[in-house]
C-alpha cells in the first residue's frame, strides 16, 4: 500500500468535509491559545484590560446565545423525554441515573483527597502564594443552611420566578447591647436561573403527562414543537461557536498577569488536579462504562470530541449541553428518551470534575496555611465537596462559589481562595470536560441498565402509531 502526501491530504480533506464544525472548533481552540499567549507576553500599552474585554466580547455573545436557549431546551427536552415513559420505567431510569451520578461524584471526591494527601502540593514554603487582593466573598456561609437552600431550590414557590432566580440564606452578624454576637438568617433573592427547581418541575410535568397520555396529547405537541424549534436554533448557534471559542480562550490567556511566575508557583497544585482528572477521565469512567455496557469506550469517547472541545472552550457544562445531546444521540446512538432526561439532569447535578477539584483545593489551602486536618475533617471535606458539586451551577468557575461551603465545613480561611484564583480559569476547562463526559457515559450506562424498559416503550409507540393509522 503506497502512502503518498497527496493521499494523506485527500483523506484529511475528506475528514474536514465530513465534520467541518468539529475541525473548525479544534482549530479555534489552538489558535485562541496561541494568540492569547502572544498577547500576554506583549507588555506594550496595547496589552490592557480594554484589549482583553474586546477579545472576550465575541465569546461573550456565544455564551449569551447558548444560555438563552438553555431554559426552553431543558424544559422541552425533559418533558418530551418523559412524556412517553410509563411511571414504572421512569422510576427505574431516574433511579439508575441518580445512582450513577452520586457514585461517580463520590469516587471523584475520594480520588482528589487521596492524591492531594499523597502529593501534598501545598507543603513547604509557600509564602508567595498568599495574596488576599481581589477576592471578596461572604464568609457567613453555613453548611446546613446551604443544604436547606438546595432543598428550597428544588421546590420553588413560583415557577415563573424560578426562571429568574432563587432564595438563598444570608447570615448577618448582629452585636447585642452586652457586646455578644450572633448570626441572623435572612432569605435573599439571588438572580440567575434556578435550574434545579425548573428541572424538578419539568420532571413532575413529564411524569404526569406520561400517566395521562390522551389528556396531555395537545400539550405534548406544543412542547415537541418548542423542542424541535430550539434544536434548530442550536444548529445555527453551533456554526458560530468556533468564532466565539477562539476569542474566549484568547481573552482568558491574554488577561493573565505574570504567567511564568504563576506556572512556577502553582505548578504542583495544577499537576495534582490534572492527574486526578486524568485518572477519573481515562480510567474510572471508562471502566464503569465497560462494566455496564461491555463495549469499547474508545469509539464512544471519539464521538464525543465536539462536545469536549466545546466544553474546553466555554468552561460551561450547561452551555455545552446542546452539543452533548447532539453527540450522544446522533453519533453514539443513545435513545432520545434517555438522553433528553439524563443530560439535562446531569448538567445540573453531575459534577465529577468539580467535586475532585474542590476536594484537592480545600486540602491544598490547609497545607499552605500549615493546618493539619484529622481523619474526620478529611471525611467531612469529601462529603461537603460532593454536596457542593451537586449544587454548583453549570457555568464557568461556579465551583469557586460553592468552595466557600467546603472551606467553612472544616474551618479553613475563605480569603485563601485568592491562592487558587490565578489558575482556576485554566483548571475549570478540564473539570468541565470531565463533567460533560460523565454525563455522556451516564446515558450509555442508563440505556444498558434500562434496555427492557426502552423496548417496552418502543413497542408501545409502535402500537400507538398502528392504532392512529387504523
Amino acid at each position: 500500500m503506497n502512502i503518498t502526501f497527496k493521499s494523506i491530504c485527500d483523506k484529511t480533506w475528506k475528514v474536514i468535509l465530513k465534520d467541518k464544525l468539529f475541525v473548525f472548533t479544534v482549530v479555534a481552540v489552538i489558535l485562541g491559545l496561541i494568540l492569547g499567549v502572544i498577547i500576554q507576553q506583549d507588555h506594550t500599552p496595547y496589552s490592557t484590560d480594554l484589549l482583553v474585554v474586546l477579545l472576550k466580547f465575541p465569546g461573550e455573545i456565544l455564551l449569551r446565545m447558548l444560555k438563552c436557549i438553555i431554559l426552553p431546551l431543558v424544559v422541552a427536552s425533559v418533558i418530551t423525554g418523559l412524556g412517553d415513559i410509563n411511571a414504572k420505567s421512569c422510576g427505574k431510569i431516574g433511579g439508575v441515573a441518580v445512582a450513577y451520578y452520586i457514585s461517580t461524584t463520590v469516587i471523584a471526591a475520594i480520588l482528589g483527597l487521596c492524591l492531594v494527601s499523597i502529593i501534598r502540593p501545598g507543603s513547604g514554603d509557600q509564602s508567595d502564594f498568599i495574596s488576599k487582593d481581589g477576592v471578596t466573598i461572604n464568609e457567613n456561609t453555613n453548611t446546613l443552611d446551604t443544604i436547606m437552600d438546595l432543598l428550597r431550590a428544588a421546590f420553588p414557590d413560583n415557577i415563573v420566578e424560578a426562571t429568574f432566580g432563587k432564595d438563598a440564606t444570608e447570615l448577618t452578624e448582629i452585636t447585642r447591647d452586652d457586646g455578644s454576637k450572633y448570626l441572623k438568617r435572612n432569605l435573599q433573592f439571588k438572580s440567575g436561573i434556578n435550574m434545579i427547581g425548573v428541572i424538578v418541575f419539568a420532571i413532575v410535568v413529564g411524569v404526569i403527562m406520561s400517566l395521562y397520555p390522551e389528556e396531555s396529547a395537545p400539550l405534548m405537541k406544543v412542547v415537541q414543537a418548542v423542542n424541535d424549534v430550539t434544536m434548530r436554533l442550536v444548529t445555527l448557534i453551533l456554526w458560530y461557536s468556533p468564532i466565539g471559542i477562539f476569542f474566549l480562550i484568547a481573552g482568558q490567556f491574554a488577561g493573565v498577569e505574570n504567567f511564568g511566575e504563576m506556572v512556577a508557583q502553582l505548578g504542583l497544585y495544577v499537576v495534582t488536579v490534572l492527574v486526578g482528572i486524568a485518572i477519573h477521565f481515562f480510567i474510572i469512567l471508562p471502566s464503569i462504562f465497560f462494566a455496564f455496557t461491555r463495549s469499547n469506550p474508545i469509539p464512544y469517547y471519539y464521538n464525543m470530541l465536539p462536545a469536549l472541545a466545546t466544553a474546553f472552550g466555554t468552561a460551561s457544562s450547561s452551555a455545552t449541553m446542546p452539543v452533548t445531546l447532539k453527540c450522544v444521540e446522533e453519533k453514539n446512538g443513545i435513545s432520545w428518551r434517555i438522553s433528553r432526561f439524563v443530560i439535562p439532569v446531569g448538567a445540573t447535578i453531575n459534577m465529577d470534575g468539580t467535586a475532585l477539584y474542590e476536594a484537592v483545593a480545600c486540602l491544598f489551602i490547609a497545607q499552605v496555611k500549615g493546618i493539619s486536618l484529622n481523619f474526620g475533617q478529611v471525611i467531612v471535606t469529601g462529603l461537603t465537596a460532593t454536596l457542593a458539586a451537586v449544587g454548583a451551577a453549570g457555568i464557568p468557575s461556579a465551583g469557586l462559589v460553592t468552595m466557600v461551603m467546603v472551606l467553612n465545613a472544616v474551618g479553613l480561611p475563605v480569603d485563601m481562595l485568592a491562592v487558587i484564583l490565578t489558575v482556576d480559569w485554566f483548571l475549570d476547562r478540564f473539570r468541565t470536560m470531565t463533567n460533560v463526559m460523565g454525563d455522556a457515559l451516564g446515558c450509555a450506562v442508563v440505556q444498558s441498565m434500562c434496555s427492557k424498559e426502552l423496548a417496552e416503550m418502543d413497542q408501545d409507540t409502535e402500537l400507538q402509531m398502528v392504532g392512529e393509522k387504523s
